[in-house]
């Protein structure tokens, strides 16, 4: 209908498909309404549109369900999720609590696999320990973009093995929770191709930490103590009355 499958972004793919639908309402507009007058109200509630799963998150801080692996944020290692599974997403819950929501991924084919991986929900496990980063199967899909792989071929071709690890995992860790990742992977690409490669340190100093939420400054007035020589008084004299 439209000539070419390359879309964009998915937004635009439903937003064609949104035209497609008005389209053919326009044209069947008389039998749409001579149909409605005979359909009954909907539901109450809603219809259940998702399939639901229990899954272990794995030590590897991932979870599998159907030929896709997923990373979840490593403070879910061990625990079992109840995924409400949705065409487009997947929302995990930890009891009643919704922990993460992830978008879904399909394999291509019927016997491949494939990965949905967020640098950002391993991050804290793996800057405890950089050399991982080396070995990990997920190593390539850890990297957010093109720019940050060529950082870390860059850097892996001029340092030593274990700095190098240490280097693109503490950037890593630096774009998760202190700055831009865009921003740092443009100016890290220009530091390099300059010959210059800055220490963890200097880009810490640079970048700085996260701004600090503002603190609002809480006035406390403290009442006059004498108040309670005026209450001590009125029992007494509510006692001496008999009223107490």
């Amino acid at each position: 209908m439209r000539g070419s499958h390359a879309f964009d972004s998915l937004a635009d793919y439903q937003q064609w498909l949104e035209q497609v639908v008005q389209q053919h309402n326009r044209r069947n507009a008389k039998a749409v309404h001579i149909e409605r007058e005979h359909l009954q109200p909907l539901p109450m509630t809603k219809a259940v549109d998702f399939t639901e799963l229990c899954v272990r998150v794995s030590s590897a801080s991932t979870i599998d369900v159907r030929r896709t692996t997923y990373t979840v944020p490593s403070r879910l290692i061990g625990e079992c999720l109840r995924i409400h599974l949705y065409h487009d997403r997947l929302e995990c819950y930890l009891g009643s609590h919704l922990s993460v929501r992830l978008p879904r991924v399909y394999p291509m084919g019927q016997t491949q696999r494939a990965r949905c991986v967020d640098y950002r929900h391993v991050i804290d496990s793996l800057v405890k320990k950089p050399q991982a980063f080396r070995y990990s199967q997920l190593r390539e899909e850890l990297l957010p973009n093109p720019t940050y792989r060529a950082l870390w071929q860059q850097v892996d071709n001029t340092l030593a093995p274990r700095a190098a690890c240490q280097w693109m995992v503490g950037v890593l860790y630096l774009a998760a929770t202190h700055t831009d990742e865009r921003h740092l992977g443009d100016y890290l690409t220009d530091q390099l191709q300059q010959g210059h490669c800055p220490s963890l340190s200097q880009l810490q100093h640079q970048f700085g930490s996260p701004a600090s939420p503002d603190v609002p400054v809480i006035e406390v007035k403290q009442h006059a103590l004498s108040a309670y020589n005026h209450l001590l008084a009125i029992v007494e004299q509510e006692v001496r009355h008999g009223h107490r």
